[in-house]
């Protein structure tokens, strides 16, 4: 009997093991060469107190204390590798498992956060993501009219603390004024207009989506380049 209720323990204990996702960790030399390697999200979980005395390159930020915090981290693309940290390692602990819990894919964690980055010698860099003019809060009925009053509409859904949004917003900028009696181009604020995004179903930032007439006829989530993007548009507009 002990025999065998000890086996059946072992059995349920492999089970849920194997069914677990879980996240890595990884010093600084290794967290390094995995971002270099592997393209990904890479996200800074400190305050902005802490972000204004530098941060890792390209890192999207979300303070770990944000009441939103799950909510905007929901919101990162689950596919990619997320490559997590803060000042020391706890606070980022925590969220990689949060993330883990909301479904992504793969979770890397930077063992001793931010101070052992530095101590191993790697730079930081400074970026003040908390200023951007061209981005806009819609209502639903606001954005109807914007669809209503034009025939061809492109909307860049997106967020202030997400790095691959802010690459893509002065291409954005560029094809609203290139294009500006042809379509209309906006980049709305995914974490203000949260109707718009629940009428649409928006999941992931950046999500990039076209309308024609009112309706929705094109949509890319994650990164394109302008040459990729002006593709889409003269395609429409031919």
């Amino acid at each position: 009997m002990k025999r065998f209720t000890f086996l059946s323990f072992l059995i349920v204990l492999f089970s849920c093991s194997s069914n677990s996702q879980t996240y890595s960790n990884l010093k600084p030399k290794d967290f390094k060469a995995e971002i270099e390697q592997n393209a990904g999200i890479i996200l800074d979980v400190r305050t902005p107190n802490e972000v204004s005395t530098g941060q890792i390159e390209n890192a999207s930020t979300i303070d770990f204390y944000d009441k939103n915090f799950k909510d905007k981290i929901a919101k990162i693309q689950k596919d990619k590798t997320v490559y997590v940290y803060c000042k020391s390692g706890g606070r980022s602990s925590k969220a990689a498992q949060l993330l883990v819990e909301a479904g992504q894919s793969k979770v890397i964690n930077l063992q001793g956060g931010i101070m052992a980055w530095k101590r191993a010698g790697y730079v930081l860099t400074s970026f003040d993501n908390t200023q951007d003019s061209n981005i806009q809060e819609f209502s639903i009925s606001d954005f109807n009219t914007v669809l209503s009053e034009n025939n061809i509409v492109l909307v860049d859904f997106h967020t202030l603390w997400c790095a691959p949004c802010r690459k893509m917003a002065p291409m954005i900028d560029a094809l609203e004024k290139d294009y500006e009696s042809k379509v209309s181009i906006s980049r709305v604020d995914l974490d203000k207009s949260g109707e718009l995004a629940d009428q649409y179903k928006i999941v992931a930032v950046p999500t990039l989506v076209l309308f024609q007439d009112g309706k929705e006829i094109w949509r890319n989530t994650g990164l394109l380049s302008k040459e990729e993007l002006v593709n889409v548009l003269e395609k429409q507009l031919n």
